[in-house]
């Protein structure tokens, strides 16, 4: 049985009732009301747009608060595509490397890459894991700088007992199919910005229109993935699709893996997606509502993958603190020598597990401004990252068989 790269946390009354709700659409207000009280009453004090999707609200974000010429400083590990928008905005990007430990931007880099010129700081919280946000938010309140978060992965983590999106002017979740939680797309946006609040919410009504082709067509894409989250049915056919593209044509299978990473040349679409319909919202509502448990099983399955593989001489893992909150949504591994003989091993016992090389800015062809600066850390670690399953479906048979595959591709690779 092969093992899905993601595996969305459901029941069959869930499934069934996403068919039901996208067909019969009755009540669509309510359930609008119920989720923006849940959310409003989850970030108390900060205004929020639910919207089709983050990448959405990161460029209203920009286009209200920045103009052209305007620097923006990110992570040398960062969402491509945000650096994609930020470039078509015509802003100017600065990069700052990451620390060895965990990823996520070197606070203690950042402050000498700032400059009078700086308007901007975008970071992200990589792989859920939160950054030092509370000192960057020094540099922010000192300088009078917008501080936006890029919470895409970490919505339900906590730094200090304060949730991450919680520190910026900005703070964007993405709500996509692998994310926690998941509208099956879509994304939130939190500011303490009224008029920016404002903005989006007259943008979106003038700009996203309403599209059953839209709709139905990612319903469609909707209802694969979620099929493709149960491993029984992902063997069927799915795992053995993507086995003949990574074995005939593996950039084929990349480009559809790494499709919203802002990989292609396409210039982005503020207007790609429709608005979130019943389905969307009832589902994410009940992904909320049960946030505790699958944060709880997500933990305890991290837990036990580590105990079976920490000795493993080829797998170094991230250098996390045991002692902050966060929401245990990646589980991402360094593989010392041998990545591609590893993972190509890993993938023909079926487990599926995803390259995270690709979070390297410097390899997109975007105008950077300190690009001949040296960024040791993400040049080094970059090619090395490997996510491994976790998700709260996964039981502990699915999580052996991924240990087992470990085991198996660390002898034929070390």
């Amino acid at each position: 049985m092969a093992i899905p790269f993601f595996s969305i946390d459901l029941n069959n009354r869930e499934f069934f009732k996403i068919i039901k709700d996208f067909f019969l659409p009755v009540n669509f207000k309510k359930s609008q009301n119920e989720i923006n009280l849940f959310l409003n009453e989850r970030f108390k004090n900060k205004y929020i747009n639910l919207l089709p999707s983050a990448r959405l609200g990161f460029y209203l974000a920009l286009k209200k608060n920045l103009k052209e010429g305007d620097e923006i400083i990110f992570s040398s590990m960062s969402f491509p595509l945000y650096l994609k928008i930020a470039s078509e905005l015509k802003l100017k990007i600065k990069l700052v490397d990451v620390d060895s430990k965990t990823m996520n931007i070197d606070h203690k880099l950042l402050e000498e890459k700032i400059s009078k010129n700086t308007k901007c700081i975008v970071v992200t919280h990589l792989f859920g894991y939160p950054c030092k946000i509370d000192e960057i938010k020094k540099f922010t309140q000192d300088r009078n700088i917008l501080l936006i978060e890029d919470c895409a992965q970490s919505f339900d983590t906590f730094y200090n007992n304060t949730e991450t999106g919680m520190f910026g002017d900005v703070g964007i979740y993405s709500c996509s199919l692998i994310k926690i939680p998941t509208t099956l797309s879509g994304g939130i946006l939190i500011s303490s910005n009224k008029e920016l609040n404002k903005y989006i919410n007259k943008w979106t009504e003038d700009n996203i229109k309403f599209s059953f082709k839209k709709k139905f067509l990612l319903f469609m894409k909707n209802i694969v993935s979620v099929i493709n989250s149960f491993p029984f049915l992902y063997s069927i056919l799915t795992s053995k699709i993507f086995f003949f593209l990574d074995k005939f044509n593996p950039r084929i299978y990349r480009k559809i893996i790494y499709s919203g990473m802002g990989i292609s040349t396409k210039k982005f679409d503020a207007m790609e997606r429709s608005t979130l319909s019943k389905y969307q919202i009832e589902f994410g509502l009940s992904q909320l509502k049960k946030l505790d448990q699958m944060k709880i099983r997500r933990k305890e399955n991290i837990e036990y993958l580590i105990k079976n593989i920490k000795n493993l001489e080829n797998i170094e893992l991230l250098d996390y603190d045991n002692d902050i909150d966060w929401n245990y949504q990646y589980f991402v591994i360094k593989i010392k020598k041998n990545f591609e003989k590893f993972n190509k091993n890993l993938f023909k016992q079926g487990i599926h597990a995803m390259e995270e090389n690709v979070w390297n800015c410097l390899d997109y062809n975007y105008e950077i401004q300190n690009y001949s600066d040296n960024f040791q850390v993400t040049s080094k670690n970059n090619p090395k990252l490997l996510r491994i399953q976790n998700s709260s479906y996964l039981s502990k048979n699915h999580l052996d068989k991924i240990i087992m595959g470990i085991n198996k591709a660390h002898e034929y690779t070390k």
